[in-house]
C-alpha cells in the first residue's frame, strides 16, 4: 500500500466531484485531519471547499498525477466508466479507489475488467453511504452525514484484507456502520430500501395532485406524514432517472413483492375485514423493530 496507508507519512485523498456526498466526504476526512484535495468542474465549489478548510487544493480536471492514499469517486453513475479509466497511471501503485454510487454490480464489473487487463494498479473497494438528502450540491454537504448509517461496502473477493480493513476504519471513522455485501445482493436490496421509496414519493404526490379538484387543494391538507414520506420526491431528477433505469430488474422485481402486498390490503378494504388490516400493521410493526 502506498506510503499513507503505512503510517510513513500524513494520509492524502482526493475527492472527485464535490456534491452533497463528495462534499460531505471531504469535510469528514479533513475531521479527520486527513490532507484532502478535490476535483470538480465548477470552481465555485472548489472555492468554497477551500475557504471551508476542508480541502487544501483543488483542479476542475483530473491533473497527471495525483500523490494520495485515497480516491472518492464520487461522480454520476453515467460519469464513473470515464472518471475511474482517467484515474489509470496518474495514481500511486497500490492506491485505494472507491465510489459512492447507489448502484454496484455495474460499477464493480467496470472496475474488475480493468484489473484483469492489468491496466489499474490500484485497489478498487465498491461502496455507497446510505445516506443523503433530497437537496444536492456542495453547499448542503455536511462532515456529520454519514454519522450513525448503514455505509455499504462490496470488496472484491480477491482484494487484500488490509485494504478492506483500512477503508473500513475511515469510514467507521466516520460514524457509519459499515455493511458488507455482495453487489449484486446490494442491488436486490437497496431497490427496496432506497430505490422503491423514490418511486413511491413521485408516485404519491402526482396522485394526490390527481385527487386534487384544482390541483392543489388535497395539499393544504398535508400533515407530517404526507410530508415526510413524499420529501424525497424532490430528488435530483437527473441523478434518478439513471439510477431507476441502471438497476431496472431489481426494481421490477421489487414492485412485484409490493402490489402484491397492496393488492391484498385492496382485498381486505373491498370486504370491510377489519382484523386482517389490523394484523398486517402489527406485522409491519414487528418487523420495523429491526430498523430502529
Amino acid at each position: 500500500m502506498t506510503p499513507g496507508w503505512s503510517g510513513l507519512r500524513k494520509t492524502k485523498a482526493c475527492i472527485v466531484g464535490l456534491g452533497l456526498i463528495g462534499g460531505s466526504w471531504a469535510g469528514a476526512l479533513h475531521q479527520m485531519e486527513w490532507e484532502v484535495s478535490a476535483v470538480d468542474p465548477e470552481k465555485a465549489s472548489i472555492d468554497e471547499a477551500i475557504s471551508r478548510g476542508w480541502i487544501h487544493a483543488g483542479w476542475t480536471e483530473i491533473p497527471l498525477f495525483l500523490d494520495v492514499d485515497l480516491v472518492v469517486l464520487a461522480l454520476p453513475l453515467h460519469k464513473f466508466a470515464n472518471g475511474y479509466d482517467q484515474l489509470v497511471g496518474r495514481i500511486p501503485k497500490g492506491a485505494v479507489v472507491t465510489d459512492v454510487g447507489s448502484i454496484k454490480a455495474e460499477i464493480c464489473n467496470k472496475a474488475k475488467i480493468n484489473a484483469q487487463d492489468g491496466s489499474g494498479a490500484f485497489y478498487f473497494v465498491g461502496g455507497h453511504p446510505m445516506t443523503g438528502s433530497e437537496q444536492s450540491g456542495f453547499m448542503v454537504a455536511d462532515p456529520n452525514l454519514f454519522r450513525g448509517y448503514p455505509y455499504v461496502l462490496t470488496p472484491a473477493a480477491d482484494c487484500p484484507p488490509v485494504v478492506v480493513q483500512k477503508l473500513t476504519e475511515v469510514v467507521q471513522g466516520f460514524g457509519a456502520n459499515v455493511v458488507f455485501r455482495e453487489p449484486q445482493d446490494h442491488d436486490v436490496e437497496v431497490a427496496m430500501v432506497s430505490h422503491i421509496p423514490h418511486l413511491l414519493a413521485v408516485a404519491l404526490t402526482l396522485a394526490t395532485q390527481d385527487a386534487s379538484k384544482d390541483g392543489e387543494s388535497a395539499f393544504a391538507l398535508a400533515g407530517r406524514s404526507f410530508r415526510d414520506i413524499t420529501r424525497i420526491a424532490d430528488s435530483s431528477p437527473e441523478m434518478w432517472k439513471e439510477v431507476l433505469v441502471r438497476n431496472s430488474d431489481a426494481i421490477l422485481d421489487g414492485l412485484t413483492l409490493l402490489e402484491q402486498r397492496i393488492k391484498e390490503l385492496r382485498e381486505h378494504l373491498q370486504q370491510g375485514e377489519r382484523e386482517p388490516i389490523a394484523e398486517a400493521f402489527r406485522k409491519a410493526h414487528a418487523v420495523r423493530k429491526c430498523i430502529d
